[in-house]
């Protein structure tokens, strides 16, 4: 270079140098970051779709995408548009700050900022007041994000940060809002749109605005094929697209879900659900399709889990998260409720385990005292005798309350607690027989658990949430009485063909408070509850009746929800069995039956509550029957007989039985020839006494308060049991006083301790039939 030109050219290089070394100094008194701002935190579903998305403390939603997850339209648009010397600039481009300040000395006013992406990227992250000192600090920001960060790294923060109108911000956002799928997925024209929206997002939000909006985004496109970035036919294409947006919010799905999963994950900005979208939609719309047959404040909740791996991939927790007047805030997946009769099958499922019960065992469907707790049924009626499979499928409590009975309810809850039942008592209370009918509480979720066992071989398993829940198995019940109770509850009477491989159990809690079904399919466990959240009475709703309906209706949408029970475990074996003894006894046999084994073991039919200690403790007695007379002798009669052993049903059952089975029947009067005590057998058999058999009573019309008929049992073992026309009276005494009934036709009957009974027939008549 010449002394001339080194002349001119030195104070250029000086005012370069201390420009350079100015930049320098200001980097290091004031250094740049790309620290993204609070970033909204969101909820996604098992592909990665948004479920809920929750702002950021500012109340804005910004999603963080890399590049590599955003249309690559809208990337070449912002570019081509924005800034297309981008990748060749050093964060700021002289000619368009030259062009942008000769365009403000000739209108008077900003007509084009000459900013380019790196310096929005500054005025984004350090953002200003306006003017001419903004815009220098921005030129000095930019210089220095090109000293410290790639072209990619600004680009990425760009589209993270750009204002989209309202509280969105970045293009992950503004897609998801506007459009309704990620960034990924935008087309040329709304990559147009999105490319110029962040000039004036308020002016050209295409939700209120959208011809404002149309005409921006021509504007963008006509300029990319003015820069031969695009060509006009493509252009011409594009411009066909309407611009069409719903309000910036994403719309929620599973949102109960989301806000739990939020709230125990404190740091993570995205959370991965197993959530199968599809079915969740589907299952939201079956929800509100429903809500239309319930009561005014009632909700409801649904879960299903896949029982082998124990994902939820559907989550309802209410009825709606905005309907305020059915609670739709509360999440009834959680709440703690009263689960009615929803714990009967691992009731019966640990007793087979145990040994003492198989699927066809006798029980007692009849008025039984557990000390001073009497359980009734749902319908306040009884039933007689009962398999094990017909009690559970008819959901029957004192049948369920027998059985816990000997089972031991302290052994029983502490098995499921074992296994994640989670149940909790009254404050004070231990366990008590009343965990048969809901007297726990419990919620849907550790019930879905429960009754994944059913099929999973005897595991329960934890329900699992999101991929970082690790997967918990606990032993419930055996794979062979799991595989009973499936069995037995797959074969309730009210299904239909289609979906006898869904195993149904109900419940309804006391006082019509909590309906409740649990599904068990061939590859899902399906939990669904009915009520109101603030805990008031839903009369006339119950499990059956208006759970069931939504039950069936989840399970028809699922995939191979159908039938198909898993294999019989070789453990398990079909018996031929026998009432009243419950065991393989051919000679001792009123009714055959066939019955699911555990282990081969076959046990005994309990003949009463271990409470009442029935004074026939065996369904069979051994008898001696004098040889002449056939008639029962008694120890120390001097009479030849022989040994007999006979079938003797429970006490409790003997007035639903046929005569030729009852015990006052099968067991010989005691010989007169015999003097002495006759044993458990009364010598003199229960009698009625009070009114002549057959006998017509009067009901008189105008008395106010009708006589009272008078009754007394005569023989017989205390204590006595009355039935009329086969309900059970309160009196448990000898004498029974009973109110004139209304005029119609009545058997009394009377059952004693050993089972033996006496019936008495009597009509009532009007008073005008004896005129």
């Amino acid at each position: 270079m010449g002394k001339r030109a080194w002349h001119y050219a030195r104070p250029v290089f000086i005012a370069a140098g201390i420009l350079v070394c100015a930049l320098l100094l200001i980097d290091l008194w004031a250094p740049v970051d790309l620290q993204p701002l609070s970033t909204a935190r969101v909820v996604v579903d098992s592909r990665g779709e948004p479920l809920r998305a929750f702002a950021d403390q500012n109340g804005e939603w910004r999603y963080q995408v890399g590049l590599d997850q955003v249309s690559p339209d809208y990337v070449q648009t912002l570019i081509g548009y924005e800034d297309r010397w981008f990748y060749h600039h050093l964060g700021v481009n002289p000619l368009s700050l030259l062009r942008a300040a000769w365009q403000w000395l000739r209108h008077g006013h900003i007509v084009s900022g000459g900013s380019t992406l790196t310096m929005q990227v500054a005025r984004i992250r350090y953002p200003g007041h306006g003017g001419i000192g903004d815009k220098l600090r921005q030129i000095v920001r930019a210089l220095q994000l090109e000293l410290h960060y790639s072209k990619d790294e600004i680009l990425t923060y760009y589209i993270n940060h750009a204002p989209f109108g309202g509280p969105l911000q970045g293009v992950e956002a503004a897609s998801r809002s506007y459009f309704g799928y990620p960034a990924a997925r935008l087309t040329r024209a709304q990559g147009a749109l999105l490319a110029v929206l962040p000039q004036a997002p308020s002016r050209y939000r295409p939700d209120r605005y959208p011809e404002r909006a149309r005409l921006q985004r021509d504007k963008v496109l006509d300029r990319l094929v003015e820069f031969g970035l695009l060509s006009p036919e493509e252009a011409a294409d594009a411009k066909l697209e309407g611009v069409a947006a719903t309000p910036p919010h994403l719309k929620p799905l599973a949102p109960l879900l989301a806000r739990r999963l939020i709230g125990r994950n404190t740091t993570d900005h995205r959370v991965t659900a197993f959530i199968d979208r599809q079915l969740q939609r589907r299952l939201e719309t079956l929800a509100r399709e429903q809500l239309h047959q319930l009561p005014q404040h009632a909700s409801l909740a649904i879960e299903v889990m896949e029982h082998g791996s124990g994902k939820v991939v559907a989550y309802l927790g209410s009825a709606g998260l905005g309907d305020m007047e059915r609670f739709g805030y509360i999440d009834m997946v959680t709440a703690e409720r009263s689960p009615g009769s929803t714990l009967k099958p691992f009731i019966y499922g640990m007793a087979m385990d145990e040994g003492l019960i198989h699927s066809e065992s006798l029980l007692l469907d009849a008025p039984l005292a557990f000390g001073d707790y009497r359980p009734l049924n749902f319908s306040r009626g009884f039933s007689g005798p009962v398999s094990v499979s017909h009690a559970l499928q008819l959901s029957l409590n004192v049948p369920a309350v027998q059985v816990l009975e000997r089972l031991d309810p302290a052994h029983f809850f502490a098995r499921m607690q074992t296994a994640g039942a989670g149940l909790h008592l009254p404050p004070g209370a231990t366990p008590s027989l009343a965990i048969a009918l809901g007297g726990v509480a419990t919620n849907l979720e550790r019930l879905l658990g429960l009754y994944s066992a059913l099929g999973n071989d005897g595991y329960a398993i934890v329900p699992r949430l999101t991929p970082d829940d690790p997967l918990q198995k606990r032993r419930l019940l055996s794979p062979g009485s799991a595989w009973i109770i499936r069995d037995i509850l797959s074969h309730r009477r009210e299904e239909t063909t289609w979906q006898q491989g869904l195993a149904i159990k109900t419940g309804t809690s006391y006082g019509n408070r909590d309906a409740w079904a649990i599904g068990v399919g061939r590859h899902h466990t399906i939990g669904v509850w009915v009520g109101r959240p603030d805990n008031a009475a839903m009369t006339g709703h119950y499990g059956s009746y208006t759970a069931v309906p939504i039950l069936r209706a989840a399970a028809a949408i699922l995939p191979n929800s159908g039938p198909g029970l898993p294999a019989r475990p070789a453990n398990v074996s079909r018996k031929a069995i026998c009432w009243p003894t419950g065991q393989e006894t051919p000679q001792l046999c009123d009714e055959q039956r066939q019955a699911w084994i555990v282990d081969d073991v076959i046990p005994a039919t309990f003949m009463g509550s271990v409470a009442q200690s029935p004074l026939i403790p065996n369904p069979y007695l051994t008898l001696r029957l004098a040889g002449d007379s056939g008639l029962r002798t008694a120890l120390g009669c001097n009479i030849a007989s022989a040994e007999t052993t006979l079938p003797v049903w429970p006490a409790p059952l003997q007035s639903w039985l046929p005569a030729k089975w009852r015990t006052n029947t099968r067991i010989p009067p005691l010989d007169p020839r015999c003097k002495h005590s006759a044993g458990l057998l009364s010598e003199t058999p229960v009698q009625i006494i009070g009114l002549d058999k057959k006998a017509r009573l009067k009901r008189h019309a105008t008395t106010a308060e009708q006589p009272l008929l008078g009754f007394r049992a005569v023989g017989g073992q205390p204590q006595w049991y009355w039935f009329l026309n086969g309900e059970l009276l309160e009196s448990q005494g000898d004498v029974l006083k009973l109110p004139m009934p209304e005029p119609g036709k009545y058997q009394l009957a009377v059952t004693d301790q050993a089972g033996m009974s006496d019936t008495l027939e009597f009509t009532v008549e009007p008073e005008e039939n004896f005129r």
